[in-house]
């Protein structure tokens, strides 16, 4: 199985899991707490990572929660030896401030790494808590629920770690860089290369021989510094290329 292929499963995993822990919260009296409104999820997020004394996880995608930065507060747990493994939804990294935001975070210790689709956001601290959407609106969250240690926590951090294993690394280099500006007809490639076309597809609608596509694919993926054609769709879609 390719990694493609692997990925794929893994999110489908990942998303039946979430599913089934979502399912499972009533009736759960003393393991979770529903909390209501995107402030009070902002704080509650802000106060768990305060709180954090080893390891962080995160999924990072829209909708977001009302809150004060957390790029402070995560260079100050990171400074203090705090591990933060986060995860981005590619729709959350084509932000321009969450790119940067990223960026500067990794230069201070942040590991990230970024998947096409990941299926919910995700905060977990410590492997004692978890904060998990319930609700959203368009825009910000609705509602959320807190989950205390508890074998729905447990399957929480399989998710995580389910979609963190396949998901492209970001490097500090690679977040910050800016190669020249493609052409047109590299921007068309890119744009193939993003929605999942074979090196076969390219060629037959550039007008390419398969070999051709495969060479151009290639030099473009050295080009943006990167390492896999994933990491070279999302990351003309950080550029702006896309």
């Amino acid at each position: 199985m390719n990694s493609t292929a692997a990925g794929h499963d893994a999110h489908t995993r990942a998303r039946k899991a979430v599913e089934s822990v979502s399912r499972s919260t009533v009736g759960a009296a003393g393991v979770l707490r529903v909390v209501h409104g995107a402030e009070r999820i902002g704080s509650t997020a802000h106060r768990l990572q305060r709180g954090a004394s080893s390891l962080v996880r995160g999924v990072v995608k829209p909708p977001y929660a009302a809150t004060e930065p957390l790029d402070t507060l995560e260079c100050h747990k990171l400074a203090e030896g705090v591990e933060y493994r986060v995860l981005y939804d590619r729709a959350a990294l084509a932000r321009p401030p969450q790119l940067d935001t990223t960026t500067r975070m990794m230069q201070r210790g942040e590991q990230a790494r970024v998947v096409q689709f990941a299926p919910t956001k995700l905060l977990i601290v410590d492997d004692e808590f978890g904060l998990l959407p319930l609700t959203a609106g368009p825009d910000e969250l609705e509602s959320a629920v807190l989950l205390r240690d508890s074998a729905m926590l447990t399957a929480l951090i399989r998710v995580f770690d389910d979609l963190w294993r396949p998901a492209a690394p970001l490097r500090e280099s690679v977040a910050s860089a800016e190669p020249d500006v493609p052409t047109d007809e590299e921007r068309w490639i890119l744009s193939l290369l993003a929605s999942g076309a074979t090196d076969d597809a390219i060629g037959r609608l550039m007008g390419f021989s398969s070999r051709t596509a495969h060479r151009r694919v290639r030099e473009l993926v050295a080009r943006l510094g990167v390492e896999t054609r994933f990491q070279a769709g999302v990351r003309a879609v950080q550029l702006g290329w896309l």
